[in-house]
C-alpha cells in the first residue's frame, strides 16, 4: 500500500469514527442499522478484510471516536476535534466511517476534507458503503461530491420538516422545548404541557409585589440576594455550580416581562438563517407564536399590565436617583424626544430638559432646552387631572365599592392558605432533617453524605419560615387596616396623586411646549359616573 506521496506504509494508525444525530436517533430497523454500534462493527470488520488484502501492513487502532447526539451540518464536534488533533500530531494516518454523511452533512467542508485537508495530511479516508478511499484512484472518488450534496439535501430536508411540525405544535400551544419558566415544570401526564410549582411561583409573586412597589430592577436584584431567595436554576435542580445568591437583573427583567405569567403559551421568539447557521436572529412580536389560555395563570393581568407601565419608566433607574412623579411621561411638543429631569448640585430644584437639546442642541442647534422648574410644573399637571377626576368623582358611590371589595377579600383567605402551606412545609422539612441525622448516626450515610443532603433542606427551611412570617405580617396588616379604615382617607389620598402607578394608569403622555405650554392627553377620555 502506498501513501499520497507514493511512498510504501509498513503500519497504518487507524481511527474508527462514528456520528449519530438526535434526529437519526430511534427505534426502526433503518434507524438500527445508523446506529453507533453497528457503524462500529461495519469498520471493524473492513479492518479485517485489509488485514487480508494487505499481509505484509500492520494495522494498528488509535481510537474508536464518537459523537451521539450531534448534527452533521457542524463539524465542531467534541470526538471530531479529538480526531483533527491527533491527525495534527502525526498520530494518524486513517480514517475509516461507515458512510460519507457520518464524516458531515454539509458538502462544502466534508469535500474540503475528502479533496483537501486529508490528502495533505497525508490521511487516507475510507467511506466504506461508497467505496471512497482517498488512497486510490477510484471512480467513485471522483462521485463523493454530488454523494455530500445529496447528504447535505437530506439535512436540509430534515430541519424543514422539524421546523414545520415545531411550527404546527407551537400553534397548538404545546411546549416545544426550551428553559421553563421559574413558577412551572412540566406536566407529568402530558410532555407539551405545564403545571405549576408551588415554591417557584411564590417567588415570581415575590418578584411582581416588589416591582408593584415600584422598586427599581436593582433593588429587586438586591432584596432577593438579601432575602436569600434561591435561583431558578436551584429551584430546577439544574446541574450547574450555582451560588444561590447571585440574582441578576436580566433574571429578574425576563420574568417581569414574560407573558407566560398570564397563562399564555409563548415560544418562537428567535430562529436560525438556516439549517447549518447557529446565529441566532430576533423575531419581531408579530411574528411570535403566543397562544392564550394554555395553563394556570401566576400573575393577574391588572397586576402584569401595572407592572409594565412601572417597567417602562423605571428602566433606566439606579439606587441613588430620585423617582419623580412624571419621569418618563414627559415629551418635547417640538421634537416629540423624552424630557428629562435635571438635579443640580449646589441648587435646591430641579429643572426639565429636553434630551435631544441635551445631546446635539449645542453643536447643531437642534431644538430647545425647554428648561423650567419641575416641581412647579408637577403642581400644575397634578392639578388638572385633580381637577378632572372631581369631575366624575361620586364618593358615596366608591366608598360602597371600597366596602364590598373589603366584604369579599379573598386576599386573606389566600395570605390564610398560604401560612398553613408553609407550616407543613416547615413541619415535613424538619421531620425529614430528622431522617436524615438518624441515618447518619446509624451510619446509614456518612457524614459528607448529610452534610450535602441537608445543605439544600436548611436553604429551604429558611425560605419558607421567611416566606410564614411575611404571610403572617401581610395577614395582621390587613386585618389592622380592616380596624382603622377611613374611606374618606382612601378618596383623598387617591386625590393627593402621590402613588406613581396611578398616575401611569390615568395619563398616556404630557407634552411639553418650549414656551411653558402643557398638552395632557389621558387614557380614559369618556370616564363614566
Amino acid at each position: 500500500m502506498y501513501d499520497n506521496f507514493l511512498r510504501f506504509i509498513k503500519v497504518i494508525n487507524y481511527i474508527i469514527y462514528a456520528r449519530l444525530s438526535k434526529e437519526e436517533q430511534g427505534k426502526s430497523r433503518e434507524d438500527q442499522s445508523r446506529s453507533i454500534k453497528n457503524q462500529i462493527k461495519v469498520c471493524q470488520n473492513y479492518i479485517e478484510e485489509e488485514k487480508k488484502n494487505y499481509p505484509n501492513c500492520k494495522f494498528k487502532e488509535v481510537a474508536i471516536l464518537k459523537d451521539d447526539g450531534v448534527s452533521g451540518t457542524t463539524f465542531n464536534r467534541e470526538d471530531f476535534n479529538k480526531l483533527v488533533k491527533l491527525i495534527e500530531e502525526k498520530a494518524v494516518n486513517m480514517v475509516i466511517t461507515k458512510d460519507l454523511s457520518r464524516l458531515g452533512r454539509d458538502h462544502i467542508q466534508t469535500d474540503d476534507y475528502i479533496e483537501k485537508w486529508f490528502p495533505e495530511h497525508n490521511v487516507r479516508y475510507v467511506s466504506i458503503m461508497e467505496n471512497i478511499d482517498t488512497y486510490g484512484d477510484l471512480i467513485s472518488n471522483e462521485i463523493a461530491p454530488i454523494i455530500n450534496w445529496s447528504n447535505e439535501n437530506f439535512a436540509r430536508q430534515t430541519s424543514k420538516k422539524i421546523k414545520k411540525t415545531f411550527k404546527e405544535y407551537r400553534q397548538e400551544g404545546k411546549w416545544t422545548g426550551g428553559e421553563i419558566p421559574l413558577g412551572y415544570k412540566k406536566d407529568p401526564q402530558n410532555k407539551y404541557h405545564f403545571i405549576v410549582d408551588e415554591q417557584g411561583k411564590e417567588i415570581v409573586k415575590r418578584i411582581f409585589n416588589l416591582a408593584l412597589e415600584n422598586n427599581s430592577i436593582n433593588k429587586i436584584v438586591t432584596i432577593l440576594r438579601k432575602e436569600h431567595i434561591p435561583l431558578p436554576s436551584v429551584i430546577k435542580k439544574n446541574q450547574r455550580n450555582l451560588n444561590t445568591n447571585l440574582w441578576s437583573s436580566n433574571t429578574v427583567k425576563a420574568i417581569l416581562q414574560n407573558e407566560m405569567y398570564l397563562g399564555h403559551m409563548v415560544q418562537g421568539k428567535t430562529t436560525r438563517l438556516n439549517h447549518k447557521s447557529k446565529k441566532i436572529i430576533y423575531l419581531p412580536k408579530e411574528n411570535w407564536d403566543i397562544v392564550k389560555n394554555t395553563h394556570e395563570p401566576i400573575i393577574d393581568k391588572e397586576t402584569f399590565n401595572n407592572v409594565q407601565l412601572l417597567f417602562k419608566t423605571n428602566k433606566n433607574k439606579t439606587f441613588k436617583s430620585h423617582d419623580y412623579l412624571l419621569k418618563g411621561l414627559i415629551k418635547c411638543q417640538e421634537c416629540n424626544h423624552t424630557i428629562s429631569i435635571q438635579t443640580y448640585p449646589n441648587r435646591k430644584t430641579c429643572y426639565t430638559v429636553c434630551n435631544f437639546y441635551r445631546k446635539y442642541g449645542n453643536q447643531k442647534k437642534l431644538c430647545t432646552a425647554h428648561r423650567f422648574n419641575y416641581y412647579e410644573l408637577e403642581k400644575l399637571i397634578l392639578k388638572d387631572i385633580k381637577e378632572n377626576c372631581l369631575k366624575f368623582l361620586d364618593k358615596n358611590k366608591l366608598i360602597k365599592i371600597v366596602k364590598d371589595f373589603e366584604k369579599n377579600d379573598q386576599r386573606i383567605n389566600n395570605i390564610k392558605r398560604n401560612i398553613n402551606k408553609s407550616k407543613q412545609e416547615i413541619t415535613k422539612l424538619n421531620h425529614q432533617i430528622a431522617e436524615i441525622y438518624n441515618d447518619k448516626l446509624e451510619k446509614i450515610i456518612s457524614k459528607e453524605q448529610y452534610q450535602n443532603i441537608t445543605k439544600s433542606k436548611y436553604e429551604t427551611l429558611h425560605y419558607e419560615k421567611k416566606k410564614l412570617l411575611r404571610y403572617m405580617a401581610n395577614l395582621k396588616e390587613i386585618n389592622n387596616n380592616k380596624i382603622k379604615t377611613d374611606y374618606n382617607k382612601i378618596i383623598e389620598d387617591f386625590l393627593n396623586l402621590n402613588n406613581k402607578l396611578i398616575i401611569l394608569n390615568l395619563i398616556d403622555v404630557i407634552y411639553l411646549n418650549q414656551d411653558g405650554i402643557i398638552d395632557i392627553y389621558y387614557k380614559i377620555q369618556k370616564p363614566n359616573n
